[in-house]
């Protein structure tokens, strides 16, 4: 008796949940014909210009980058090295 009501109550749930889907399906629907597409303007594109600072800024940031390679190439050397004394 219980599972028979059981089986009710959750069937009259989920056509509740059912009719919900399609009433909210077709409301939005509609509302998406209704409303007018505004036209896309492309954006204008801005040439962006170093400021000194900026070159500034790029040049310490390249001198970084090449002490760091002479780094690893010094390190690269000396493990080189450290192989070939093992052999």
């Amino acid at each position: 008796m219980k599972k028979k009501q059981q089986l009710d109550a959750s069937a009259r749930i989920a056509m509740i949940a059912l009719i919900g889907i399609v009433v909210s399906l077709i409301a939005l629907i509609g509302i998406g014909k209704s409303s007018e597409a505004a036209e896309a303007i492309p954006p204008t594109p801005v040439q962006w210009t170093p400021t000194a600072e900026d070159r500034a800024y790029m040049d310490s940031m390249r001198s970084m980058d090449a002490a760091t390679k002479a780094d690893i190439d010094t390190i690269r050397g000396m493990v080189t090295n450290i192989l070939l004394k093992l052999e």
